[in-house]
């Protein structure tokens, strides 16, 4: 399996599971209107728009999500995954060794004590899906402290299931 399959593969999860998540919110107005899971949620997705526009050399908004309620980020996220997904469908194996330069760069190399190195567009492709991973383990631990079942979000679930489409709950589409 070459990488552009194994980065493939992972941003079909990505896209599966996030929309099992919301799935699993939509409909629950005490996971709906909580704010501890819509940060988490906010902030999945705006870390996915932000290194989007950076893929494209797009200006970045870091308050993209800010305002959305649950239904509109889901509608923001399915839009978002389906431009990512055309995006990687465009991507050749070579492109994945380009350098990316982040804008926020300066800021986490100040945070961290060192000079950052300029990631690949591969390794930054990786980079958001085990962010991603990462916070979603957060919010389905919130969801259970809300009293919901949080879905199984594993990629190894998502394999088992024979590698599913996503399944974007009623209601979630584009944000106005």
């Amino acid at each position: 399996m070459d990488a552009t399959a194994i980065i493939g593969e992972l941003i079909q999860h990505m896209e599966w599971a996030d929309s099992v998540v919301f799935s699993a919110i939509l409909g629950k107005p005490q996971a709906e209107e909580d704010e501890v899971l819509l940060k988490r949620l906010r902030h999945i997705h705006l870390v996915q728009k932000v290194f989007f526009d950076v893929w494209q050399n797009q200006p970045v908004n870091p308050h993209a999500t800010d305002s959305f309620n649950a239904l509109e980020l889901a509608g923001f996220a399915k839009s978002l995954h389906r431009e990512i997904q055309e995006f990687l469908n465009a991507l050749s194996a070579d492109e994945l060794d380009r350098v990316v330069h982040l804008p926020w760069a300066a800021l986490v190399s100040r945070n961290l004590g060192f000079e950052i190195a300029n990631p690949s567009l591969g390794q930054t492709l990786l980079q958001v899906t085990a962010h991603s991973s990462y916070h979603r383990g957060q919010v389905n631990a919130r969801l259970r402290e809300l009293g919901i079942d949080p879905p199984m979000t594993d990629f190894i679930a998502w394999i088992w299931a024979g590698k599913p489409s996503p399944s974007w709950p009623s209601g979630a589409g584009s944000p106005e």
